[in-house]
């Protein structure tokens, strides 16, 4: 659990935004009801009975970016305009109720709708069906597109689609025995836009294409194993050349799709075989195998933390790459540092596991990643000296009595009932005899079975 400490800096934003967001709704109700006084008298139509095509535009845009529920009618009524503030207060700009160039452009981003002036005629809401046709790029034998709306089966795919998967994994396998084969496979998925989503969830549009991206790359892998088998082909490809990266919905085939067709070729994996040597081309070293089996350690160790942590896989997945990364960082840094104070012996507390098992434990409880890596630091800093001492303990548990007394023995007073000569030792938890300077019992309760009253 988080200290109430840690908390209070985000309780006293939260209530300085929610005082905002409430005058800002005061300000917008003392405007309506100003404005209603205003038109209680007769007076023209400033408009057609159209309406303006711009403000349509607006509050399409709007109602698609934060579902605000504006009439959409081309007038610029007191609910839009507050719908307008709003969405300018959340973003970071002023509420004004004058639609600029920069909260414009992010507009047409957010909401994926081109005003008229940008198309030249209305632009149609999304998923209407009634987009412009041929909009979508030309079919491709390495992009698989038409993924539902959030998901990433291959089984429900267009059959066409999956088509392409068997012939691009029969590539791979055959080109394994001819003199050009594929020596890596890079798999990039793309999502559609959702502002409504991402905004609700940050990251939710990264996580969608990273899912579409591994789930391609799995099955394509899974194809090529069973088809190099079949023809006992001999392959280079190793697990480090199946590549797969997400770009979220950051590189759409159609910026501002108009129908469910157009979203579709949105939803898409393009698929890159590279062919020749491979990139990055790695020389094997002691270094880069002892490093990455300290990722592959930390990621794991991290997950287990975060996958308790965070309701959502696509932050704690995110949360625990971070962690990982760092972590090795932190680690070969630290080892640097220790070798240069003992070359001889470099890990002389055994450090590394000691931070393993701590890392497992910040991770499950601190959200910022260097607090996580830097608290497993300093806990493991001095994890083997607190054992020494556990395991110290224990050997003079199992030690045959009497002993001498050890010259690291504290001396406390007045614990003991009997003789003044007889103390007790702080550090290790037994009972000595001053006067011989022994060790006569293992514990308190060892000694008053011995000389019971």
């Amino acid at each position: 659990m988080f200290a109430h400490s840690q908390f209070d800096p985000l309780m006293r934003q939260l209530e300085e935004e929610l005082e905002d967001a409430s005058r800002l709704d005061h300000l917008a109700q003392q405007e309506e009801e100003m404005e209603s006084l205003a038109f209680s008298s007769p007076r023209p139509p400033l408009q057609s009975a159209t309406g303006d095509p711009n403000v349509r535009w607006l509050q399409k845009a709007l109602n698609r970016v934060s579902a605000f529920a504006i009439v959409e009618d081309g007038v610029f009524s007191v609910p839009t305009r507050r719908a307008l503030q709003k969405f300018q207060f959340e973003y970071g700009f002023q509420p004004t109720g004058k639609l600029g160039p920069k909260g414009r452009a992010l507009l047409i981003e957010l909401s994926g709708i081109l005003p008229p002036s940008v198309t030249g005629l209305e632009a149609e809401t999304p998923g209407t069906g009634r987009g412009s046709p041929g909009r979508c790029p030309a079919d491709s034998p390495t992009v698989i597109r038409g993924f539902p709306k959030y998901d990433d089966a291959i089984s429900l795919l267009p059959q066409d689609q999956q088509n392409k998967l068997a012939a691009i994994a029969g590539e791979i396998a055959s080109s394994q025995s001819g003199s050009n084969p594929v020596a890596q496979v890079i798999v990039v998925g793309h999502s559609d836009i959702d502002a409504t989503m991402e905004g609700r969830f940050p990251g939710f549009l990264q996580y969608v294409s990273d899912k579409r991206a591994s789930t391609v790359l799995d099955d394509l892998n899974c194809r090529f194993i069973a088809l190099a088998s079949n023809s006992s082909t001999t392959t280079t490809l190793s697990s480090h050349d199946w590549i797969g990266v997400g770009r979220g919905a950051r590189a759409l085939a159609i910026a501002a799709p108009a129908s469910e067709e157009e979203r579709n070729c949105n939803r898409r994996v393009e698929i890159i075989l590279v062919r020749g040597a491979r990139v990055p081309n790695v020389p094997p070293t002691t270094e880069m195998s002892t490093d990455s089996t300290l990722l592959i350690d930390f990621y794991h160790i991290a997950l287990q933390g975060t996958s308790g942590q965070y309701e959502r896989a696509n932050v704690a997945l995110q949360k625990a790459k971070e962690i990982a990364e760092k972590a090795l960082r932190f680690v070969k840094f630290e080892y640097r540092d220790r070798a240069k104070k003992c070359p001889a012996l470099p890990d002389v507390q055994g450090f590394t596991p000691y931070f393993k098992d701590a890392l497992q434990g910040t991770a499950s409880k601190y959200s910022d990643t260097d607090s996580v890596v830097e608290r497993a630091g300093e806990i493991a800093e001095y994890a083997g000296f607190g054992l020494a001492q556990a395991q110290d303990r224990l050997e003079w548990k199992y030690a045959a009595l009497p002993q001498p007394m050890r010259p690291d023995c504290e001396i406390v007073q007045g614990q003991i009932p009997g003789p003044a000569n007889l103390v007790l030792c702080g550090p290790h938890g037994h009972i000595l005899d001053t006067s011989s300077r022994t060790v006569i019992a293992h514990d308190l309760d060892e000694y008053k079975r011995m000389f019971r009253r």
